[in-house]
């Protein structure tokens, strides 16, 4: 009898267990049903629909914890007509918002809503739409790997409204502007909320904390009463005009000015493929680069902002490991100093040619240049989804040269490859591999790059091991390599130096339950080591490391670096470069921050150790003021002295910034940039002012100066630009 109502209980349990999980499960099913409503986006929501569709809530906390309730209320309600997706948002709160500023594609640290979409349920690629409680908006895509990319924009309207005890938010996203898969019934998606006030995140369907809220793999659905059909044409035409006027005192060369027009293109093929069309590309709006100080031997990695390469940029960026990359945009259309190489034109099609299948495909041509000839820059990508969360991908990349028109046939570089990315319909295990060839006339052996990686995502335990070789005749030529190409001070001259790679990493977080001010702590230890191409050691750095990340997001954070070179060629670091031998560099560093959430904060960071046989101290700081929601004001310093034995010189290098940027409305800004470099011998001024007079149009005047730092303070090269885009959608 006991054996029989043991296996009632078991069946009964089975049962309850399920019934509870299909509970769990229609939770995250949203309705959206079509209105003939007019709906004025004006945040308000005193339509009739936003009484009667119904409502997503029951948020969850996703940070810092997981598996409890947001104490916050927030109510999603959607709808549909023949040209838009309708969002409404109630997010209960105080009125005291915080507002870091008003931006566009600034997200973090502001009292925020979003949407997040999966249009072709596949979890292959993504899209999301927020809006800060100021009514600044921030779309982005969202990537296959768990990342974002905020550079993306496109046309959409929202508004906000700030009560006593809520804001409301209203959306209205043109199906022009989604790239999905007609004759659907669902689409995956979620919604979050930032509360920086609380310092937590809220999500309508549950994600674990050790994942992004974004991340693609935990999305509830939305239930289509009717699937949207494919739209008639959805052509975009954004032309632009320049006027510029540059002088460089350098060359002592007469001022010179320049009128000049372009454009672009945007055409969806069907509504989850695009292609993009360029004509005399002008980037003269996108804001300067950050300067750093490089105290390593090999080149710094500069993210991409030019809104031509960021749409679907995961298929093509997303090969390699560790930095070393086979395809970096910037290789297109700038030198390696950041200077614009012009382009004549581009040719880019990219999206899903169906749920599980995702392509690329570009063709770019620069003009030639007193330092290098024209190219010509052709990519072709791939991304095959099978099982659940895992992927083939492949990749074809050629630069080729031209000269007067004509091709110049053995001057090319080519590369071809693929990837295989796996991942547990969880996400918790990955593990990718990949493999690269390169192709160079007179280059046939050691040209090959290997990779692999396996990646372990937990609550408490998260970490990897990895590996990959690199031969020394492996080109890029449109691609990053840091480590492959060594500077030899001697004799001046570049020298490529293959190698093999292993790394590991193991971190455990630890969320104490009762702590009044702190969120997790984080340790972690990793260990990296590369390897000449005759087996002996080059390099090892090994890292210990643990940091208090408090609620009120202010942070502590301890590291302890080991750091082991064996010279391959002298460094130069001071006057006279170091010479080759192995050295052993140990340092401590240390960095707080205050709480992020004031309108006065900071940020400090110092290290001290050994350092090339003498010592190296660095400091930095960052001191931020806000005056919400209107100004931002940073003034930045960092200071590195290096004391080396004789007969080394003493070698001090500075790096000084000051930010000012003015927000006047959400759509008029003004930004400001000074950057003092003595290691760059550069002074930089870089003056933008913004104006969106209408979604996606904007007007430019951009202000850049720079000087010598080193002996007289003189200018080196100026510039004045006017631009002028506007962004037409038929």
């Amino acid at each position: 009898m006991k054996k029989y109502q043991s296996l009632f209980l078991l069946l009964a349990f089975m049962l309850l267990s399920a019934t509870l999980q299909a509970q769990e499960a229609t939770t995250y099913e949203l309705p959206i049903g079509y209105t003939e409503e007019t709906i004025e986006i004006d945040g308000r929501l005193e339509e009739s629909i936003w009484q009667s569709a119904q409502v997503a809530n029951q948020f969850w906390v996703q940070q810092p914890i997981d598996g409890v309730r947001a104490s916050k209320k927030t109510e999603v309600r959607m709808a549909y007509n023949d040209r838009y997706v309708f969002l409404s948002a109630i997010c209960w709160d105080e009125p005291e918002h915080v507002i870091q500023t008003l931006k566009r594609d600034q997200l973090d640290g502001n009292d925020a809503f979003g949407v997040l979409f999966d249009p072709v349920m596949e979890q292959t690629n993504g899209w999301s739409f927020a809006v800060n409680a100021m009514g600044a908006q921030v779309e982005s895509i969202i990537l296959p790997n768990g990342g974002s990319d905020e550079s993306w924009d496109n046309r959409w309207y929202v508004e906000v409204q700030r009560l006593d005890d809520r804001w409301t938010v209203e959306m209205a996203i043109p199906f022009k502007t989604l790239r999905y898969k007609e004759n659907l019934t669902n689409w995956r998606i979620n919604f979050f909320r930032l509360d920086p006030g609380s310092n937590e995140t809220h999500v309508w369907a549950p994600v674990p904390r050790q994942f992004t809220y974004f991340d693609l793999g935990y999305f509830g659905q939305l239930q289509w009463d009717n699937p949207p059909q494919k739209q008639g044409s959805n052509v975009s035409f954004i032309p632009y005009t320049t006027a510029r006027v540059d002088q460089n005192f350098s060359a002592d060369e007469k001022t010179q000015s320049q009128l000049d027009a372009g454009g672009d293109v945007k055409i969806a093929v069907t509504p989850t493929l695009n292609l993009d069309l360029t004509y005399n590309p002008d980037f003269s709006q996108v804001e300067v680069d950050r300067q750093v100080t490089n105290l390593t031997r090999f080149n710094i990695f500069f993210p991409e902002r030019r809104q031509f390469f960021l749409e679907n940029a995961d298929i093509f960026n997303e090969y390699g490991f560790f930095g070393e990359r086979p395809f970096y945009s910037r290789r297109i259309g700038l030198d390696p100093q950041g200077n614009t190489v012009p382009i004549q034109y581009g040719v880019r099609l990219s999206g899903n040619v169906n749920p599980r299948l995702r392509i690329g495909a570009f063709n770019m041509h620069t003009q030639g240049t007193a330092n290098q000839l024209a190219q010509n820059y052709t990519a072709l990508s791939f991304q095959k989804r099978i099982w659940k969360r895992s992927s083939v991908k492949g990749i074809f990349l050629n630069r080729q040269a031209f000269s007067d028109g004509d091709m110049q046939r053995d001057d090319f570089g080519r590369n071809l490859g693929g990837e295989f990315n796996y991942s547990t319909a969880d996400g918790k295990w990955q593990a990718f591999s990949g493999y690269i060839h390169s192709f160079k006339k007179g280059f046939d052996e050691k040209n090959k790059h290997l990779y692999g990686q396996v990646d372990y995502v937990g609550q408490n335990f998260r970490g990897f091991v990895g590996f990959q070789h690199m031969g020394e005749n492996y080109f890029a030529d449109m691609g990053f390599n840091g480590r492959l190409i060594n500077f030899n001070p001697e004799t001046g001259e570049l020298v490529r130096v293959g190698f093999t790679q292993f790394g590991s990493m193991l971190n455990y977080f630890l969320y104490p339950k009762n702590s009044k001010n702190v969120n997790f702590h984080w340790s972690g230890i990793e260990n990296f080591a590369w390897y000449n191409s005759d087996g002996s050691l080059n390099e090892w750095y090994m890292r210990l490391r643990h940091f208090f990340m408090y609620k009120n997001t202010s942070e502590l954070r301890f590291r302890l670096n080991y750091n082991r070179v064996n010279l391959l060629f002298p460094f130069a670091i001071s006057e006279v470069p170091l010479p080759v031998d192995s050295y052993n560099n140990v340092e401590l560093n240390v960095q707080f921050n205050t709480d992020r959430r004031k309108r006065l904060n900071t940020e400090m960071f110092v290290v001290y150790g050994s350092f090339y046989g003498g010592s190296k101290l660095t400091y930095r700081g960052d001191l931020l003021f806000r005056t919400q929601p209107w100004g931002n004001f940073t003034l930045g310093l960092e200071r590195n002295d290096i004391w080396l034995p004789e007969p080394y010189s003493y070698t001090k290098l500075t790096l000084a910034s000051a930010r000012l940027e003015i927000n006047f409305a959400t759509n008029l800004f003004w930004t400001t940039f000074f950057q003092y470099n003595t290691q760059g011998n550069n002074f930089n001024v870089n003056s933008r002012f913004q104006w969106r007079f209408a979604p996606m149009s904007d007007f430019f005047l951009v202000y850049t100066d720079n000087y010598l730092v080193e002996g007289l303070f003189g200018p080196k090269n100026r510039s004045l630009v006017f631009k002028v885009n506007y962004w037409l959608t038929i």
